[in-house]
């Protein structure tokens, strides 16, 4: 009778230990679904990819809509940017959003792609389930170059001779 209390432990740290196994290889395959993609190949593969989980990651450009609970944001990878949907709370962590005077922040989403969206008008965008924060942006510095602001120094003094010299006097 030991014996099979004994076997009956071991069984049952086993079954513990094959369901926490079992439950690392599920959690591993689902975020392995999650593909990283550029937004050439989302578009291009727009079709194949509608309703699946992707990995997006891009600079937050223009402005942040809220519309209460969610929000749109647009992410561009240096090809195209690509509008995101999510809850508003996602997006408490972005400073800088990217412009002329700002690089925007990069944020990595991970979500469900639509190639056509019917809550959103049939436009292609990315339902997001989580967004991480993976570089801060800052502030861009316009630094002048030297040649460019002599050259159009000289070129302003060239236009203003030539007006004064071949003006038509009255």
């Amino acid at each position: 009778m030991r014996r099979a209390g004994i076997g009956y432990r071991v069984l049952g740290i086993g079954y513990r230990v094959l369901g926490i196994v079992f439950a690392l290889f599920v959690l591993f395959v689902l975020n392995a679904r999650a593909e990283d993609l550029s937004s050439k190949a989302l578009i291009e593969r727009a079709k194949e990819l509608n309703g699946q989980s992707v990995t997006y990651k891009g600079e937050v450009v223009t402005a942040i809509l809220n519309r209460g609970e969610y929000s749109w944001v647009n992410l561009n990878d240096g090809d195209n940017a690509i509008g995101v949907w999510c809850k508003s709370q996602q997006l408490e962590g972005v400073k800088f959003i990217g412009g002329y005077k700002n690089k925007g922040d990069i944020l990595e989403v991970k979500g469900a792609f639509n190639r056509a969206c019917p809550l959103h008008g049939g436009e292609l965008d990315i339902h997001a389930d989580a967004i991480i924060i993976i570089a801060k942006g800052s502030h861009v510095k316009e630094q002048l170059s030297q040649k460019k602001s002599i050259l159009t120094a000289v070129i302003f003094l060239i236009t203003l001779y030539i007006i004064f010299r071949f003006r038509k006097r009255v």
